[in-house]
């Protein structure tokens, strides 16, 4: 299977006391930045519409929960250590959805461990208890549906552990050394995870020097740092290491396999990653939703770039700034920041700088942001931002200081106009006003494309396909969503090429008494097998407001007249374009 189609998240990337630790109040323990909250270490693999996970923290079912996790085929141990264990119980709710026992993988010695642990799951159950069908691995390569799996040996200390090699990737976690036979296992890898605790030494762990020694000896394509203790502040450890090596983060997701240069677009996540972006033609900016007037502002930095032989490339923030000095204020987002580099690529934006945004950032006054980033690092030499551009340290840098500072370290200063429709300006803020209150057509012609949610496709309740039509029910960790009401929608495949004109509901289903939100999609098109398992929906027009039925066949009867007036405005469409 190689690497393909294998999608990992971090769900843990902490110690086994964790980030915070309890009690302390370091800058790390009291830091602002969200990586810098580690849980017990673990990670979640998908691929083939397959879950597996390796260990199960103390902290696993909140784990579970923030990564929406719906089943599991399967648990790999790495060892017996309570914080690799102990979260074992809150598998129960998934062993009675899926209704059946989940298979688990370990040595004899964590296998021994879990018997005694959790021995009420091994005798007669008088209540609901974990449902586990227990594997031995004898340190062979074994396959879970597809995919194969060998555990590589590593010394804990004294002990011995396993860690795990799947496709491209391999998994190291809570090790202080790798056997030489292993490292033969761990060659040609695409993602490398490596226990890095701290800079200090420790009988038991590797520290960070260590496993950067390791890296340049496996030469693995991406190295994801793991483990790591309070000592270590995720932004000011990152921007040390070489581009290749990162730090990882709890909700971290990898596709393994995938390219460096995402969509085309080169995207660095540290200063020492953007280390070679200039000369550059720079844009500045958050470039939430990226609407019509950052794809304006984009095609003018990539014109500047062509008649000066520059590099065109932005730079933009995560966590939206305002997370940090204003979390009271905080906008709730249009776009993920590798969604914005997708769209920026389009306009002819080939690099990207995506610059975690903590309290260090944002005490750098205006001279010092544009001495160590803006031509320190990015080697701008041209910089076009909008005339409401504002940078520094409460903000205290407008256009007029950018000027200024250009004359001072080097670079040309461009103010490009607004962008209005229908004699409004275009902003974030009005995008997602118009998203809010249901009105996507209006947001389409400011986006110049439809607003869309992507996420997994998760069980929903069993009504749909039962008392009226059966809909896809969409999961996604988007924070702008449209008013609640009837859209009508189109629909992709994210894993395939697949397309289906749609309908979509945004609500909390009236007819049925609910109280959640839901995101419900009914295709108008045939669906082929296999169902999709990742979608994403594009709002293209809204239908109705929800309301309540006083059945189910009334409901029915009203998703098919809304499906009519869908198929209506397709057919529309069709005799617009051709």
């Amino acid at each position: 299977m190689g690497g393909q189609g294998i999608h990992i998240t971090v769900l843990g990337s902490g110690t086994s006391s964790g980030v915070p630790t309890v009690g302390c109040g370091c800058d790390v323990c009291s830091s602002t930045d969200p990586r810098d909250n580690r849980l017990r270490p673990s990670i979640l693999i998908r691929y083939g519409g397959h879950v597996v996970v390796v260990d199960t923290t103390p902290d696993f079912r909140a784990q579970a929960l923030r990564a929406h996790l719906q089943r599991i085929d399967a648990i790999l141990y790495t060892h017996s250590h309570a914080d690799h264990i102990l979260g074992l119980d809150d598998v129960r709710p998934f062993n009675y959805r899926q209704r059946a026992a989940i298979p688990v993988y370990g040595m004899e010695e964590t296998l021994d461990a879990i018997r005694r642990v959790f021995r009420y799951a091994f005798g007669e159950a008088e209540s609901n208890v974990p449902r586990l069908d227990l594997h031995t691995l004898d340190g062979e390569p074994f396959e879970l549906f597809g995919l194969e799996f060998t555990p590589i040996r590593l010394l804990h200390g004294k002990s011995t552990v396993l860690g795990f090699r799947f496709g491209a990737a391999a998994y190291l976690t809570d090790h202080s050394d790798i056997p030489a036979e292993s490292k033969a296992k761990l060659r040609e890898l695409d993602v490398l995870f490596l226990d890095a605790l701290r800079h200090r030494p420790h009988p038991t762990h590797s520290t960070v020097e260590r496993a950067l020694e390791w890296v340049k000896e496996l030469k693995p394509r991406r190295t994801f740092f793991t483990h790591m203790c309070h000592d270590l502040g995720h932004a000011r450890t990152e921007a040390t290491f070489p581009a290749h090596v990162r730090l990882a983060y709890d909700g971290l997701e990898i596709d393994v396999g995938g390219p460096v240069e995402a969509g085309g677009i080169r995207i660095a996540r540290s200063l020492a990653e953007a280390a070679e972006f200039g000369p550059s033609a720079l844009t500045i900016g958050n470039f939430d939703g990226v609407h019509a007037g950052h794809r304006y502002l984009f095609r003018q930095v990539a014109e500047a770039a062509r008649e000066q032989g520059l590099r065109p490339t932005a730079l933009t923030f995560d966590p939206h700034p305002a997370c940090v000095v204003a979390p009271q204020r905080a906008p709730r987002l249009l776009t993920t920041p590798e969604e914005r580099c997708a769209l920026m690529r389009e306009e002819g934006i080939e690099q990207a700088l995506i610059l975690p945004f903590t309290g260090e950032v944002a005490r750098l006054t205006p001279e010092e942001f544009v001495s160590r980033i803006v031509t320190g690092v990015l080697g701008a030499r041209v910089v076009l931002v909008g005339d409401n551009f504002r940078f520094g340290h409460k903000q205290a840098g407008d256009t007029g200081s950018l000027r200024e500072l250009g004359a001072r370290y080097g670079y040309q200063t461009r103010i490009v106009d607004v962008v209005k429709r229908r004699g409004r300006v275009v902003s974030s803020g009005e995008v997602r006003r118009l998203i809010e209150a249901g009105q996507v057509a209006r947001a389409c012609r400011l986006l110049e494309r439809p607003y869309a949610l992507s996420g997994e496709v998760v069980p929903g309740h069993g009504v749909g396909s039962k008392q009226t039509v059966p809909t896809l029910n969409l999961r996604t960790q988007a924070e702008a969503l449209p008013g609640s009401g009837v859209y009508i929608t189109q629909t992709h495949d994210l894993e395939g090429v697949r397309r289906w004109n749609s309908i979509s509901n945004i609500g909390y289903r009236p007819t049925f008494g609910g109280d959640t939100l839901s995101i419900e999609t009914f295709l108008l098109d045939k669906l082929e097998e296999p169902a999709p398992t990742r979608i994403r929906v594009e709002f293209l027009h809204r239908v109705r407001a929800e309301r309540k039925f006083g059945s189910p066949e009334e409901l029915k009867a009203q998703i098919l007249r809304d499906a009519g007036r869908a198929r209506g405005y397709f057919r529309r469409l069709k005799r617009f374009a051709a």
